[in-house]
């Protein structure tokens, strides 16, 4: 076979070095877009250096110290305000002939609730009638006596019993229509009916009685309770652990099963004096406003309490802190644009920030926003 020539030769090499160059470069362009890719510098052997437009993914933030109160989760239960709340219960003994009021129920004060028939009634009702009777005798009496005393038919001594008989007689009525004002009897019927009134305005919360349900004066049970609901109290259980940490006056945040996003909050009010010897916990109370009548009692709440009592603490932010090895770091910001990491030592962990218990300091400044993106780069060198 014939050599090529060699002016041939060399030509064919040439090209095919160009294309090789020329496709290379082609790729190259393609993948960077026509733009030189910029890649972090080394400025010292454990520094890194980003450049402007690289700062533009990054945040910082300064490390603070501030005051801190630990709050503290607790259980609660949402009751009635015992200094809003009536009970009612039965001065007579009876039958209950008519209820009017149900469950949940608005009443005005003055507003009649239910009916007893009683013979306690009826016996009171008598005495007042016995009472207005020998009254108006009396007052007869001594009318004629006072006209005999004037004519000089009676003497003074007989004129005076007959004043006596008459005052003794009025005390008697007046006292026995007191009484008769007081159980809610009628001055004009002898019905023997007893009537259960409203001593205050707010919502039937306990009714015990139905019709026909036989009462007595003596049984120490309420027959119906009464509260407005505008105010009501939280009771809260808080381990004995804990007790110091709280104090009367702390805020409290109330947050119910039935209304997830609604937070009430209020102050604690009281705090109890007995420990609950099995459960190890006691109890306080928490005053909160209800005008909007969403608090029922019997809710189950979760109660947190932020003490007064606070300390100081550094913090950074919770997107700061980085994980590497079983090691939490943070990339500290050493001069404009230059960072180097550093492991801390970390404490408690809250929803925003973790505390900081060693490593730097308040008054430096760290990356939040784009963190791993640095430490990777930092961990690249």
């Amino acid at each position: 076979m014939l050599a090529k020539p060699l002016l041939t030769i060399s030509l064919n090499r040439i090209l095919m070095k160009n294309s090789t160059l020329y496709l290379a470069l082609l790729m190259l362009f393609a993948c960077s877009g026509g733009k030189k890719k910029e890649t972090p510098k080394v400025l010292q052997p454990n520094k890194l250096v980003l450049s402007e437009s690289q700062m533009t993914h990054v945040k910082i933030d300064t490390v603070r110290q501030q005051l801190f109160a630990d709050q503290l989760t607790a259980v609660g239960e949402v009751s009635f305000s015992e200094d809003h709340v009536v009970r009612i219960y039965p001065i007579v003994s009876g039958i209950v002939e008519k209820i009017y009021v149900s469950l949940g129920d608005y009443v005005e004060k003055g507003q009649t609730l239910a009916t007893l028939l009683s013979m306690d009634m009826s016996q009171i009702q008598r005495d007042y009638n016995i009472a207005k009777s020998n009254f108006s005798v009396e007052e007869k009496s001594l009318a004629r006596a006072q006209e005999l005393f004037s004519s000089g038919m009676m003497s003074e001594k007989e004129f005076a019993n007959a004043k006596k008989d008459y005052n003794n007689a009025l005390s008697e009525l007046n006292e026995r229509t007191q009484v008769l004002k007081l159980y809610g009897g009628s001055l004009n019927d002898l019905d023997a009916i007893y009537n259960v009134i409203a001593p205050r305005s707010g919502y039937i919360v306990e009714r015990s009685i139905t019709e026909g349900t036989q009462i007595r004066n003596d049984n120490n049970t309420n027959i119906l309770t009464i509260s407005d609901l505008k105010t009501v109290w939280v009771w809260a259980s808080i381990h004995e652990s804990d007790l110091a940490k709280v104090s009367e006056g702390d805020e409290v945040q109330v947050k119910t099963i039935a209304f997830p996003n609604k937070i009430f909050t209020g102050r604690v009010k009281k705090i109890g004096i007995t420990l609950d010897p099995d459960a190890r916990v006691i109890k306080i109370r928490t005053v909160l406003n209800n005008n909007e009548g969403l608090l029922k009692p019997e809710m189950f709440a979760n109660v947190i309490i932020t003490p007064q009592a606070s300390e100081k603490i550094t913090m950074v932010a919770n997107n700061s802190v980085i994980l590497e090895d079983n090691q939490n770091f943070v990339m500290l910001a050493t001069a404009k644009n230059e960072f180097k990491k550093v492991p801390i030592k970390t404490g408690r962990v809250f929803q925003h920030f973790t505390e900081v218990l060693g490593g730097i300091e308040a008054g430096q400044v760290v990356v939040t926003d784009g963190s791993l993106f640095v430490l990777t780069a930092f961990n690249q060198l």
